[in-house]
């Protein structure tokens, strides 16, 4: 179970070990969702970074989600097709569920300031990631039939989604920075 680059529910790490311990000595990491945790390689957690975090982001969207309930939209898929040049640091995926929105940068700058050996590597594993903001956007199944599966980044909305994406989520998103991209994309 701690071979790494997996993901786990915190109730299969509960049944074979001691669930404390292993949160403690950071053989398992937090994630975003409650009760996802994600375990690291050896060289992860002795040098305290993600090795590869596109994947590590799709392989906790698979988890969290399913394989085929979520995909890249709106500025990552732009980002992904040449048309969005900004480093915004932000990832926005599209998933049948919730509308969330994950605050990584502000989540690592807290855990920073604790004084804890553990919560400061926890911030300096969250700074390696190299994204500030995820934004999950709340879609409908039907969205789901016009993606593509790229093979670095998984599953990934069309062209033709991304503007239809746009269209959708300019009036939901109160974001001004990322309405003025959705605008964009519809030109």
């Amino acid at each position: 179970m701690f071979s790494g680059g997996a993901f786990v529910s915190s109730k299969e790490i509960a049944r074979s070990f001691n669930f404390p311990k292993a949160l403690s000595s950071l053989y398992i990491i937090p994630t975003f969702f409650k009760g996802i945790y994600y375990v690291p390689s050896e060289k992860e957690r002795k040098g305290h970074f993600i090795d590869k975090p596109a994947q590590f982001f799709s392989n906790l969207f698979d988890f969290a989600y399913g394989r085929k309930k979520w995909y890249w939209s709106l500025s990552t898929a732009a980002r992904h097709y040449g048309s969005e040049w900004s480093s915004t640091k932000i990832l926005e995926i599209v998933a049948v569920g919730e509308s969330k929105k994950l605050d990584i940068i502000s989540r690592a700058e807290s855990l920073g300031r604790k004084r804890s050996y553990r919560s400061r590597t926890l911030s300096k594993i969250l700074l390696s990631l190299g994204i500030n903001l995820v934004f999950i956007h709340k879609g409908k199944r039907i969205f789901l039939k016009e993606i593509k599966i790229d093979s670095e980044l998984g599953p990934v909305a069309t062209k033709e989604r991304l503007k239809k994406d746009a269209v959708f989520f300019l009036p939901r998103n109160k974001d001004k920075s990322l309405r003025r991209l959705y605008k964009k994309y519809l030109q």
